[in-house]
């Protein structure tokens, strides 16, 4: 009976190894050489690109909370996430505002709702 449960346990740990084994060949290890190498080709990429706003935004946002007021920013800053809380979205507002005062490329409307037909 011991000897059963010990060839159980045996059996159980070989198992978790093999699945350990898979999970380990998964994972993806990248060199500075290849990290810089993507980072350059990144930023050739023209600026309007819509493909390298995502890529920006997917290797170094890691979420965004937005409140009425404020909004907080955790990007992904080095093996600990950076989180930048309280950003004011008036001063976000103020530093996209050009010349004349008005926000350029950004939708007029001053109200979420649709206008009554």
């Amino acid at each position: 009976m011991l000897t059963d449960r010990l060839n159980k346990r045996m059996a159980e740990k070989a198992e978790l190894e093999a699945q350990l084994a898979v999970e380990e060949n998964k994972k993806i290890t990248l060199t500075e050489a290849q990290i810089l190498a993507f980072l350059d080709y990144v930023c050739e990429m023209p600026f309007d690109d819509f493909n390298k706003r995502k890529a920006i935004i997917n290797i170094f946002v890691q979420s965004i909370y937005l409140y009425d007021d404020h909004f907080t920013l955790i990007i992904n800053a080095s093996k600990k996430p950076l989180s930048i809380d309280n950003i004011p979205l008036d001063d976000i507002e103020t530093a996209f505002e050009g010349e004349t005062g008005a926000l350029e490329g950004c939708s007029s409307l001053g109200t979420p709702a649709p206008p009554k037909s």
